[in-house]
């Protein structure tokens, strides 16, 4: 992923003659399917080549609030880590402000930065119409119906919605390593506003 990040070239070989082969092989291996939709984190770099190999697909940014996403990520030693590599250690590009800063930023900081580049990148290739707030989506038919149903002309029902809101994801942290962002401390509370303020505020948060 870093390497595609970094080569936009590179990016769009990779879909031209793998990705995209393969997302069209899973296409049509369901002759009833009248679309194909991908939610992948993996590509999230990779999203100014998809709009421009793909301008009809639809892409939307599902957003989930920076806090709960740092505290979760503190919990997965291989991001970050000692050891870790490639996707695990993205770090920033020359250019970037925090570039110059990496060397001396702790692992907290390392992941709220993360946390602000992805979206930010996200938000540079998505109309804020497509912007999704995963809370606000889960709790709320109307704005969901708005975000998520207009854009992508899906069917589903306000029955359906709530069917499904009501089941545990499979994915869900069952247990934190890291406490609740109401109680990280004053250094922490501020690592978190000065680098990922200004993006909570714009995809809609409050902090």
């Amino acid at each position: 992923m870093d390497l595609l990040r970094r080569d936009l070239e590179m990016a769009r070989r990779y879909w031209r003659t793998f990705r995209g082969v393969e997302v069209y092989r899973r296409w049509m291996a369901e002759p009833q399917a009248a679309f194909y939709a991908e939610v992948n984190g993996t590509i999230r770099y990779q999203a100014e080549v998809i709009r421009e190999l793909y301008p009809r697909a639809k892409m939307l940014l599902i957003v989930r609030d920076g806090r709960g996403v740092v505290r979760s990520v503190m919990g997965w030693q291989q991001f970050y880590g000692p050891r870790s590599r490639g996707a695990y250690a993205i770090a920033p590009l020359p250019g970037d402000p925090y570039h110059d800063l990496w060397s001396s930023m702790g692992r907290f900081e390392k992941i709220c930065w993360s946390w602000m580049d992805s979206n930010e990148r996200l938000m540079r290739c998505i109309p804020e119409g497509y912007w999704c707030r995963l809370e606000a989506i889960a709790t709320d038919y109307d704005y969901f119906s708005e975000r998520f149903i207009q854009p992508t002309n899906l069917d589903i029902d306000r029955i359906l919605w709530r069917t499904r809101m009501a089941q545990r994801s499979r994915n869900a942290t069952r247990q934190y390593a890291f406490p609740a962002w109401e109680e990280w401390s004053t250094d922490q509370m501020h690592s978190f506003e000065r680098i990922c303020g200004d993006t909570m505020r714009k995809l809609g948060y409050e902090c």
